[in-house]
């Protein structure tokens, strides 16, 4: 699958060396800050918490799902978030659904 044709990235809280990325409410605070970015550059769109950037745990590992359309609705949101991926070099996986990770892929190796 091609990065343009994910709906979703998976951002997982181990990072690339397998170590659990800390603290341990990462994907909360980002979500958060998520919420504040797009608030403040995009009054009005009220789906940034709950739809945009999703804290959620996979297999017993902190992680955070993040909608493509993020890319639209506030770019600057979604530079942000995976600047912080790689950043703190945390895996980053397209996919086209919460259900399967299986036809997914990394973005960075």
């Amino acid at each position: 699958m091609s990065e343009t044709s994910a709906k979703r990235y998976l951002i997982s809280g181990v990072t690339r060396q397998g170590k659990q990325f800390r603290p341990g409410d990462w994907a909360e605070r980002l979500a958060g800050v998520v919420t504040l970015f797009v608030g403040e550059r995009r009054p009005g769109i009220r789906i940034a918490s709950t739809k945009l950037a999703m804290p959620i745990v996979s297999n017993g590992i902190k992680c955070m799902i993040v909608a493509a359309e993020m890319q639209q609705i506030c770019p600057d949101a979604f530079h942000f978030v995976m600047n912080f991926a790689i950043s703190n070099d945390l895996t980053v996986d397209a996919c086209c659904s919460l259900e399967s990770d299986a036809g997914s892929e990394s973005i960075h190796s």
